[in-house]
């Protein structure tokens, strides 16, 4: 648990204090000094008696009294006996700026591992190595050697890196922003984002939290961190063009990368995803001002017809809607505009408008009771007054609850006006389209806040009858489970399969198929992963002198590929489909997943239309285990083929609840037996009654 002390401490100690102004050290000394800090501030460094008249410190144990937090600022060859000091100090937290650690190589990584466990053992909390430091700026502390410090605000900022934090910050300065709390987390040897994101949950000077993060320490938990949180979280995670992604012997397994389960964590967590450090400012910026849209009508105020059909598009493009704003609305607007003014929604107030149009077009657009959000785009025409619009909006968004969002699209001329909104803390872009982007992030989060349907991975495991099974055959690599085992651990929770035998003998598969036909024979899983690719499977045989020769050419394409004489194959029931489905999932992390120590995400589950063009169709849609029946409906009724299971242009519906309910077992599945690296169902075969797995390949690793 993360004590008050580190973030608040009454007093510091950091070492590696220079008479030198510009090395590291010395700059976050000065910073904590000249920062207002009024707790005990206390310099060391062996080699001088003073800083700049106050006493220097040879070493912690020459301090008087408790210290509560040491900021160590020295190579990292000498970072481990300070932190053996800092265990006789009895210090309550250390925060290590220094860098030389597992971002190096192996032999940082077992230092970095050597100094944690050390402190852990002591009960001393770390922040880091490698990090920029912290800020708190309800107690006037900067702890770090960013270059300048905020104002104080309600958004507390947690970063992976510490040059993003400077970024971010200088951004802030320009804008007149404020933060409460900075906290570079560095390599996070001890203290994660996780406990971070607790701990400011709680925090009362804290309203809404930042995050940049380049990996997740426990992926399941932040997730589930996010869902219980009632501030705003905003998000930049890098990593999606990874230039490696793990081998994943399933084709519809490698439809949920790691990537894919990165967006998946955040989407159910409800965290607003931004792209770019100007994203994130933005988003910040309009997430201070507690004035989110309440729903998705945008209401636009142009003085140029062009930029208002842009601003059309992307209301469309983004998934919001323009307003349809009332009679009264329009009448009003209609007698203070001039004739050739639009007085529909996008409000075109004309290239002549001067500053009482706007005035007006924008006080009567918000009071229209269809408009939760409104954009207010200014092209610089000769007559346009930039700076008194640019005050105006100040002035009425002091006195609206609804958030506008301006556009003003130019350089030089606009840039007077920019200032002004800047220097109030308000939104102010030069493109169209990123502020609909950001009104449709914002718009989402606040939508969806309360909306969340959580549910535990314990509501979904089974017994597990088989595990005894799997723990036998798990290795370090993947390794795919034979027919006869995943049709067991695939009827233990409900999926249903064809009919179908396992059989090497001619006689047998004769047999089972004349009371069934007509049938399919394919070579099995263990055999063949891919049938398709290597000629493993035969369609809609329906005589027994068809299903001879075709089990012999089986059997010799299978010999002719593997080398086994007398293989086993398949044989199943033909399915006449109406329609082609696929489930496929990965897991992200080990097969202790679910356990408490366990770190990853989990399964990610990829769903979408099925058949031998799925990677084709890329009609996918992901689901982040363990997930509830309300959002996996959602998670379906957004691809493309739920059309056609619904009944498209008069053909007969599919049995959707029962493909819901197949979703819903392969969760089952996957946390019952958390061995299971990556599934591929492909194709799921829908009739009008019927959701068959025909073909299930499951593939196990530690």
């Amino acid at each position: 648990m993360i004590k008050d002390s580190l973030l608040a401490p009454k007093s510091i100690a950091v070492v590696g204090v220079s008479i030198e102004k510009e090395k590291i050290g010395r700059v976050i000394y000065d910073n904590v000094i000249n920062g207002g800090f009024t707790g005990k501030v206390y310099p060391v460094n062996p080699k001088y008696p003073d800083i700049e008249g106050k006493e220097c410190y040879p070493d912690l144990q020459s301090i008087p009294g408790d210290i509560d937090t040491v900021c160590i600022v020295i190579p990292s060859q000498f970072v481990e006996s300070s932190i053996d000091d800092c265990i006789q100090k009895g210090v309550e937290s250390v925060i290590i700026i220094s860098s030389g650690f597992k971002e190096t190589g192996q032999e940082g990584k077992e230092l970095e591992e050597k100094i944690a466990k050390k402190l852990k053992d002591a009960n001393i909390r770390l922040i880091g190595p490698n990090t920029l430091g912290i800020i708190n700026n309800s107690i006037n502390l900067n702890l770090s050697f960013a270059r300048k410090n905020t104002l104080e605000g309600t958004t507390s900022f947690i970063s992976q890196s510490g040059a993003f934090c400077t970024a971010i910050l200088d951004m802030a300065i320009r804008d007149n922003i404020g933060f409460s709390k900075v906290i570079s987390i560095g390599n996070k040897a001890d203290i994660t984002e996780n406990e971070l994101i607790e701990y400011l949950q709680k925090d009362k000077d804290t309203q809404s939290i930042a995050i940049y993060l380049e990996e997740f320490e426990d992926g399941k938990d932040f997730v589930e961190i996010a869902q219980r949180s009632t501030k705003p979280m905003i998000i930049i995670a890098p990593g999606s063009s990874q230039k490696a992604k793990e081998a994943i012997s399933s084709h519809t397994g490698s439809l949920a990368s790691s990537y894919d389960t990165t967006l998946a964590a955040i989407k159910k967590g409800n965290l607003i995803k931004v792209e770019s450090s100007e994203e994130l400012f933005d988003t910040i910026k309009v997430i201070a001002l507690n004035k989110l849209p309440k729903g998705k009508g945008v209401g636009i105020v142009t003085n140029a017809g062009g930029p208002g059909i842009m601003a059309t598009d992307y209301v469309e493009k983004f998934n919001l809607n323009m307003a349809e704003i009332g009679e009264k609305t329009k009448e009003k607007l209609s007698k203070f505009l001039p004739l050739q003014s639009n007085i529909n929604n996008p409000v075109d107030i004309l290239g002549d408008a001067l500053l009482d149009r706007y005035e007006f077009a924008i006080k009567t657009l918000l009071d229209d009771v269809t408009v939760d959000s409104l954009v207010v785009v200014l092209t610089p025409q000769l007559v346009t007054d930039i700076t008194g619009v640019a005050k105006c909006i100040v002035d009425i968004q002091k006195q609206s609850s609804k958030p506008i969002f301006s556009c003003f699209l130019g350089g030089n001329d606009v840039e007077d006006g920019n200032k002004i909104l800047r220097a109030y803390g308000l939104f102010v872009s030069n493109n169209i389209e990123d502020s609909m982007r950001l009104i449709s992030m914002v718009t989402n989060y606040e939508m969806q806040k309360n909306s969340h349907s959580v549910r535990k991975t314990n509501d979904l495991i089974s017994k597990g009858r088989h595990r005894k099974v799997l723990q036998e055959e798990l290795k370090d690599q993947p390794v795919v489970l034979s027919d006869e085992i995943t049709e067991k651990i695939a009827k233990e929770v409900g999926i249903q399969l064809p009919k179908q035998l396992i059989t090497g003998s001619v006689a047998e598969a004769i047999d089972f198929s004349s009371k069934i036909f007509p049938v399919v024979i394919k070579a099995t899983s263990k055999d063949l992963a891919h049938k398709t690719d290597f000629k493993g499977v035969f369609l809609d045989i329906r005589t027994i002198t068809e299903l001879q020769e075709k089990f012999e050419v089986l059997s010799q394409n299978i010999q002719k590929s593997t080398g086994k004489k007398s293989p086993q194959i398949l044989i199943q029931e033909m399915i006449e489909p109406k329609l082609e489905f696929f489930i496929g999932a990965n897991r992200e992390g080990n097969s202790d997943i679910y356990e408490n120590e366990g770190l990853g995400f989990g399964h990610l589950i990829a769903i979408g239309q099925g058949g031998i063009y799925t990677e084709v169709y890329k009609d996918i849609e992901h689901i982040l285990v363990p997930e509830s029946i309300k959002n996996i409906t959602m998670k379906l009724d957004s691809t493309k083929v739920v059309k056609i299971i619904d009944g498209y242009r008069g053909k007969p519906a599919l049995p959707k609840q029962k493909l819901i309910e197949m979703i819903d077992k392969v969760q089952r599945l996957l946390v019952t037996y958390p061995e299971i690296y990556s599934i591929d169902m492909n194709p799921i075969i829908l009739t009008e009654s019927r959701v068959v797995a025909v073909d299930l390949k499951i593939y196990i690793k530690n």
